[in-house]
């Protein structure tokens, strides 16, 4: 099963801020774990050009964004680093904390906090 939130949001290479609704799954037997990012805040649709999957396993490290990444208004940014690609997301400031500490779970399991790194 996965997990809904509506209001997190991802920034393209250009630096310009999109709205994404993201759905975070954890490992079944069938698939790996994953953050799914699809653009606008419609339900998820398979096949569509606007969705991303960030495999979990291909995860690095997940840490706070520095001052100089500037968030949409009322969100914090942060950083997912995959083996290919740095992401630069954003959730309302209060859930921040609960993204990163999920996605954390997920992509390094049996070690929570060891990637997860806050100022």
């Amino acid at each position: 099963g996965g997990r809904r939130r509506e209001r997190l949001s991802a920034a393209r290479v250009t630096g310009k801020w999109r709205r994404f609704g993201a759905v975070l799954y954890g490992e079944s037997g069938c698939a790996l774990a994953r953050l799914e990012l699809q653009e606008g805040s419609e339900k998820p649709r398979r096949g569509e050009a606007s969705r991303r999957v960030i495999r979990l396993s291909d995860c690095l490290r997940v840490a706070e964004a520095g001052g100089e990444a500037s968030s949409p208004r009322d969100t914090s940014a942060f950083i997912l680093e995959t083996k290919e690609r740095l992401y630069l997301l954003a959730a309302p400031t209060a859930e921040r904390g609960d993204w990163m500490q999920a996605i954390c779970l997920l992509a390094f399991p049996g070690s929570p906090s060891r990637n997860l790194l806050l100022p």
